[in-house]
C-alpha cells in the first residue's frame, strides 16, 4: 500500500509538469504585450516558435524516458537489490550505491545532454560547446557533485545514527553550513568550469567602479568569464559578502553597447546594495528545516523502505522518497521562494532606473530576450509557480511606471 502510494506521487508529479507545458503551449498562441511586439521581427518570432517546439518536445521526451526508467527501478526494487550485492557494514554500502545510481545518472543524461547541445542549441546557434568541453563538464561536475553528495549524505547519516530523532536539529544546522560554504565558495566551482580574465581598463571599467565607488562598496575584482567557449547568450553576476566580486560574460561585454552592459550591471549591484541574497537565505534556510524534518520523520518509519525491498532504513533511498512524497510542498515552497525573488528583481531594476539606465535596461533586456529566443508570453500560472524573473514585459511596465508598480 505505502509503495503504490509513493508511486502514485511519483506518477502525479510528472503529470503535472506536462500540464504546465500544456498551458504554456495554449497561451502562446495569444497576441504579445504590446510593449515586446519589437523585440522579434517576423523571421526571428517564426525562428523562436520553431525553437520553443523543438525544446517543448525534446523535454516531454526527455522528462518522459527519464521517469519511466525511474518508475522502473521503483517498481522492481532495484535500488534494494544493488545494495544487496555489497554485503559490506551499513556506510560503505551506501556508499557504493551513491555511487552507482551517480554513475548510472550521469550516464543516461548524457544522451540527452549531448542533442540538447549539439543538435538543438546548434541549430539555432546558441551551441560553442566542443565535444571536449562536453566531455570535461561532464566529468568535472560528477567528480564534485559525488565529492559534495558523499560529504552531505556521511554528516546527515552520522548525525542521525548517533543522536536519533534530536539529529534532525544537528542535521538542520549542518546543512544550513554546508550551503553557506558552497556559497561562499562558489567563484572557487565556477574557476573549474571557466576562465576569468580581469576587465582591461576604460570606459565600461571606469563606469563600474565609479557606480561601487558611489556606495562605498568594496571591488574584489572585476572580470569577463569565457561563457562563449559553451554559448551565445549573455550574462553577469555579482557575488561576495564583504568585497564584491563583479563577473561579466564576455558574449555580454562584446556584443553591447556600454550603456547597456553599465545598466545590467547596475540591476546586478541593486541585488548587492538591497542584500538580496542574505535575504533570499532565511527562506531557504527555512525550506531545508521542513525537508530535513520530512526526511526525519521517513527515517522513523523503516516500513516505506522496506515496502521497496529493503531489510531496513536505508538513508540514500529516504532521499529518493522525500522527493517523492515532497513534490506538492516543493512546489509551494517554489512558488513563494519565486515570489520573493521576482520581488528582488523588480527592486534591483528599480534601483537601476533611479540611476538613470531605466531605459538602457529596457533596451538591454530586449537584447538579451532576442539573442537568447525567450518566451515573451508565458502562462501566469507558470510564471507564479516556475519563473524567478518577471517577465520582460513586467519588467518594462515596472521600470516605467514605478508608482504603478
Amino acid at each position: 500500500m505505502i509503495k503504490t502510494i509513493l508511486l502514485i506521487s511519483f506518477i502525479l508529479e510528472n503529470i503535472f509538469d506536462f500540464i504546465l507545458v500544456k498551458l504554456n503551449d495554449n497561451y502562446v498562441k495569444k497576441p504579445l504585450p504590446e510593449n515586446v511586439r519589437d523585440v522579434y521581427d517576423e523571421e526571428k518570432y517564426n525562428k523562436w516558435i520553431n525553437y520553443r517546439n523543438d525544446s517543448k518536445k525534446f523535454s516531454c521526451v526527455q522528462t518522459l524516458i527519464t521517469a519511466l526508467i525511474s518508475l522502473g527501478l521503483y517498481i522492481f526494487n532495484v535500488h534494494a537489490k544493488v545494495f544487496g550485492l555489497f554485503g559490506t557494514g551499513k556506510i560503505v554500502s551506501n556508499i557504493l550505491l551513491i555511487l552507482v545510481f551517480t554513475l548510472f545518472s550521469t550516464l543516461i543524461s548524457i544522451p540527452f545532454s549531448y542533442y540538447s547541445n549539439f543538435v538543438i542549441e546548434e541549430k539555432y546557434g546558441f551551441n560553442k560547446t566542443t565535444i571536449k568541453t562536453f566531455i570535461l563538464d561532464i566529468v568535472k561536475e560528477f567528480l564534485i557533485g559525488i565529492v559534495l553528495m558523499l560529504i552531505l549524505f556521511l554528516g546527515v547519516m552520522f548525525l542521525f545514527e548517533k543522536f536519533h530523532n534530536l539529529g534532525i536539529i544537528f542535521t538542520i544546522a549542518a546543512v544550513i553550513l554546508f550551503n553557506v560554504f558552497v556559497s561562499l565558495f562558489s567563484m572557487t566551482f565556477l574557476r573549474i568550469f571557466n576562465k576569468f580574465t580581469p576587465l582591461e581598463d576604460g570606459e565600461l571599467r571606469s563606469s563600474l567602479t565609479a557606480l561601487c565607488e558611489k556606495y562605498n562598496v568594496k571591488i574584489k575584482n572585476i572580470y569577463v568569464m569565457d561563457a562563449s567557449k559553451r554559448t551565445t547568450r549573455a550574462n553577469a553576476f555579482c557575488t561576495g559578502f564583504g568585497k564584491k566580486t563583479i563577473s561579466l560574460d564576455d558574449n555580454l561585454v562584446n556584443n553591447y553597447s556600454t550603456d547597456k552592459i553599465v545598466a545590467v550591471f547596475a540591476h546586478e549591484f541593486g541585488h548587492a546594495k538591497y542584500k538580496h541574497v542574505l535575504k533570499s537565505m532565511w527562506f531557504a534556510f527555512f525550506r531545508i528545516s521542513i525537508l530535513i524534518l520530512s526526511l526525519g520523520i521517513i527515517l522513523n518509519f523503516p516500513v516505506i523502505c522496506q515496502a521497496f525491498g529493503f531489510e531496513d532504513v536505508n538513508y540514500f533511498f529516504a532521499f529518493s522518497v522525500l522527493t517523492m512524497i515532497s513534490w506538492p510542498i516543493s512546489r509551494i515552497f517554489d512558488m513563494a521562494s519565486n515570489k520573493i525573488s521576482r520581488t528582488f528583481e523588480y527592486q534591483a531594476d528599480g534601483f537601476a532606473e533611479n540611476e538613470g539606465y531605466g531605459e538602457s535596461l529596457i533596451g538591454a533586456l530586449k537584447q538579451l530576450s532576442k539573442d537568447a529566443l525567450t518566451n515573451l508570453n508565458p502562462h501566469p500560472f507558470v510564471v507564479m509557480l516556475e519563473y524567478s524573473h518577471p517577465t520582460l514585459s513586467q519588467r518594462i511596465d515596472a521600470i516605467r511606471n514605478p508608482k504603478k508598480k
